[in-house]
């Protein structure tokens, strides 16, 4: 019978250190190094089929993660064709540079340079109107209708309250979710160059009606964004950082973190968008602590928005807090979400797994 490698290298180490006490003590340790690797070989055989298993897990972590680089980030063909040969003209990638401490104060800022300040995020004051004139634009809008909070949340709770996951209000646009091929909508106008989806018009008018009834003057921005003036946004910020020294990869994880990729920005569907009010305008956090703010956070729910990126949940949503940040998906969701403290992404958890 054909003996084996193993074999044959075991007879030759054991017939070595036979020969004198000094090769008996030097074989040992050969011995068990060569009997040990070819056991490791004999289990990685066998065992195969479950490490490729695991590499190709490992692979689709890489593939999917929310900082992927942007050449495997190519969902469908409404997304942006995001690798190094197809990028916009625009984008070079800078020689990396060391930042100075100031630099990265400086970079940690909403609004890094300042010519593209009205670009990003809708900043531009032609794109912001005041509720009064939306109202007056949105004159005969609104339901009229209300569902109590305490109503909607029992019927969930019983099981007569039912979503539906093909239901419009509930697509679930992300950094891993482009915007479905074959998903459609009207746009309706709101005031000027505003425009959003055109079955929010009502919900949106009696929210802004509400907030005034209670003193509060709301601002409205970037609600429908072309998937041209989304990549153009996203463009201009990735330039920001690379011309301060960093490299294509680094601006463009630290872009995705508060502007989401064209093809994937519920802005491109109309269901998305920025609100502010008179006394504080500009889209930072500290909105969050306003009276407006404040009262958005609670009571936007009852009108079908929510506050698409909480804070503390970044680590579900991918995208830093943005407490001026509103998303659509109807009363019902909206009520539930809001009381329950969870965002689309954990709605949709508890969506497919029932």
């Amino acid at each position: 019978m054909k003996t084996t490698l193993k074999e044959r290298v075991r007879k030759k180490l054991l017939q070595f250190g036979r020969k004198n006490k000094i090769c008996s003590i030097l074989v040992l340790p050969a011995l068990v190094v060569s009997m040990f690797f070819f056991h490791a070989i004999a289990y990685f055989a066998g065992n195969g089929k479950r490490f490729s298993m695991l590499a190709m897990i490992l692979c689709l972590f890489v593939v999917y993660s929310s900082f992927s680089f942007p050449l495997f980030i190519s969902g469908n063909e409404r997304a942006v064709e995001w690798d190094l040969t197809n990028a916009d003209s625009s984008v070079e990638l800078a020689p990396e540079s060391e930042l100075s401490p100031e630099d990265m104060e400086f970079l940690a800022g909403e609004d890094v340079l300042e010519e593209y300040e009205e670009n990003l995020h809708g900043k531009g004051a032609a794109d912001t109107y005041d509720a009064s004139e939306l109202l007056a634009s949105l004159e005969g809008r609104g339901s009229g209708t209300e569902r109590t909070t305490q109503e909607i949340l029992e019927a969930y709770e019983s099981g007569e309250l039912v979503f539906d996951a093909d239901d419009w209000r509930l697509v679930l646009i992300n950094k891993q979710h482009s915007i479905p091929d074959d998903y459609s909508f009207t746009l309706g106008t709101i005031v000027g160059n505003l425009q959003c989806d055109e079955r929010i018009l009502d919900d949106l008018s009696d929210m802004l009606q509400a907030a005034k009834d209670e003193g509060l003057t709301l601002k409205v921005r970037s609600p429908y964004r072309t998937p041209e003036r989304q990549k153009d946004n996203f463009n201009a910020r990735v330039n920001q950082y690379m011309n301060l020294g960093m490299s294509y990869m680094e601006a463009y994880q630290r872009v995705s973190r508060v502007i989401t990729l064209p093809g994937n920005s519920e802005h491109e569907i109309g269901l998305a968008l920025d609100i502010t009010c008179d006394t504080f305008a500009d889209l930072e956090q500290p909105f969050g602590d306003t009276d407006a703010g404040k009262w958005l956070a609670e009571n936007s729910c009852r009108y079908g928005f929510i506050v698409r990126y909480p804070k503390g949940k970044e680590y579900v949503t991918g995208i830093d807090y943005e407490p001026w940040h509103f998303r659509y998906v109807g009363v019902e969701a909206a009520t539930v979400m809001t009381k329950q403290g969870i965002t689309l992404e954990e709605f949709w958890e508890d969506l497919e797994s029932n």
